[in-house]
């Protein structure tokens, strides 16, 4: 790693610290949460119409070299989404409210009972070489994600490609091994983009195309992505000439990269960080409009978290509100222990589960485990992950917990510790219900990081995946979050903002949630210089 990536100047180290003072007191007065300059003061941001031209350097999390993959249906870093999403295409997309919007589909029409989807394509609609996009290309992609001997984390397992076709040029008849209520918050996920027909290889070398406003120039894995813009974008004029994506894994590096002046816009920094540089003429920090999940997570299959009574002893050891205002500087919602605030179907009627060091003191003892002793691997490769690890220890210790932290390599924490361990951390991006479950909480899931298998909790799943009546549905996710707020394997203690922040001469930055395709993409962005 380049040294000026962890070198801040004298003066804005200066501020910096200075700045940390002033955000802890704003976050115990309670803060508000703005993004940009105070009502009675100048707006920032470039001034004037939109201009053409130049190159942005965006600085965001990324893996070591060793793990960091070019593929879109395997790239699970931030800066592997970045690329992604402006090399790429979805079929559709979610909006920040997770509801969802059309992008190479132009309607997605169900049968009568969801066992067979139509994908109506846009038509005009070409790769970055000036070939067309046909049907073809989301069989191709499709069969891809599909195919178990080519690892894929796209959730495709309800397709049935057996009955799969296509429909003339622009349209795919997309046959369900059972019926499917929501095809498109499915489509709408991570990693479900449509890659050429006939792409197999993601590499330096090769650098594949896509439909996305930006095309790839240059790949170093672990490192850094340039791209250029796609004069052939279907969806409006794009500004810049170039982007380039720098991959730096821990935190505090980030934010010393972006001013240090080695990047025009930092993604994921700290809370501390994004309260301090509110206080800075020269940067807007970017906020999004809703919080993401922030968790340990307990493998319900390993010692000692395989009692239950272990796991709610750990979800009661927690305090919620402190994590909020001291760790997150007011920049976050307490989380109760399942995922999906604000997503349709999220269950906000469950008790609020609160701290309460004496009944786990209890619990611990019914399950023959007073004054039990967990390791927690930690690492800087999230913004709150050290600090929210370092309060469980504090709040912990009430409940006769010991909690001993070991410090990892943020490069590799989530593709080799988390998930992997009996405790570990885990954060969550937004995403709908049925493919955060799809991903997560099934038998066969790719990411089951709690251990979590339930035949019937499985079979009510599939159930309310086919359920296309609302109220329904509504009932059956009720009851499959009250199983896993009673039983799972996350404290979910947390549902944090995740600032961003960028130089006054950037405009045209979304605020988009992670999970969204408009967070971390540049098809608006410019530059005023």
């Amino acid at each position: 790693m380049d040294n000026s990536r962890s070198t801040v100047p004298a003066l804005r180290r200066r501020t910096f610290l200075l700045g940390a003072g002033a955000a802890a007191l704003a976050a115990s007065a309670g803060g508000s949460l703005i993004g940009c300059a105070a009502d009675d003061a100048a707006p920032r941001g470039p001034q004037g119409p939109p201009r053409p031209g130049g190159r942005l350097r965006s600085v965001i999390a990324g893996r070591s070299a060793s793990v960091d993959v070019l593929d879109p249906y395997q790239a699970g870093s931030s800066a592997g989404g970045a690329v992604s999403k402006n090399v790429w295409d979805k079929l559709v997309a979610y909006n920040n409210d997770l509801t969802l919007r059309y992008r190479l589909a132009e309607s997605l029409t169900p049968d009568a009972d969801g066992s067979q989807w139509r994908i109506a394509l846009r038509p005009g609609v070409v790769f970055s070489d000036g070939t067309p996009l046909t049907s073809r290309d989301v069989l191709w992609s499709f069969e891809r994600m599909l195919d178990p001997a080519k690892h894929s984390s796209g959730d495709l397992s309800m397709v049935d490609m057996s009955r799969t076709r296509a429909d003339g040029e622009l349209g795919v008849i997309v046959g369900m091994k059972s019926p499917l209520a929501d095809f498109g918050s499915v489509l709408a996920g991570w990693y479900c983009y449509v890659v050429k027909d006939g792409t197999t290889t993601f590499d330096a070398r090769t650098l594949p195309v896509g439909t996305g406003p930006f095309a790839l120039a240059n790949w170093s894995p672990g490192d850094r992505t340039l791209l250029r813009r796609n004069d052939r974008y279907w969806d409006g004029q794009v500004l810049l000439d170039e982007v380039e994506i720098i991959q730096i894994a821990e935190t505090e590096a980030r934010v010393n990269a972006f001013l240090s002046g080695e990047a025009d816009i930092v993604h994921e920094m700290s809370y501390l960080q994004a309260r301090t540089l509110e206080n800075d003429p020269d940067i807007t920090v970017v906020l999004h409009p809703f919080g993401l999940m922030d968790s340990f997570q307990m493998r319900v299959d390993l010692p000692p978290f395989d009692d239950v009574r272990v796991r709610q002893a750990m979800r009661l050891a927690v305090d919620r509100q402190a994590m909020v205002d001291t760790v997150y500087y007011g920049y976050a919602e307490v989380g109760n222990d399942i995922y999906g605030k604000g997503a349709p179907f999220y269950d906000d009627s469950l008790p609020q589960r609160a701290y309460d060091p004496a009944r786990a003191r209890e619990l611990l003892r019914q399950a023959g485990k007073e004054n039990l002793t967990v390791t927690l691997q930690t690492a800087d490769g999230m913004p709150g992950m050290i600090e929210s690890a370092t309060l469980f220890v504090e709040h912990a210790e009430a409940a006769g917990i010991t909690v001993e932290l070991e410090s990892v390599p943020a490069d590799t924490y989530f593709t080799r510790v988390a998930g992997k361990q009996p405790l570990t951390h885990v954060g969550w991006w937004n995403y709908s219900l049925d493919y955060f479950y799809g991903q997560t909480m099934t038998t066969g899931s790719p990411s089951n990081g709690t251990g979590w298998r339930n035949a019937a909790w499985d079979a009510k799943f599939t159930e309310v995946r086919a359920t296309l009546d609302q109220d329904r549905r509504r009932v059956l996710y009720h009851e499959l979050q009250e199983q896993l707020w009673n039983e799972g394997g996350y404290i979910l203690h947390s549902f944090a903002k995740r600032p961003d922040a960028a130089r006054n001469d950037v405009g045209g930055v979304r605020a988009g949630v992670p999970g969204t395709d408009d967070w971390a993409n540049y098809t608006t962005t410019w530059l005023a210089r």
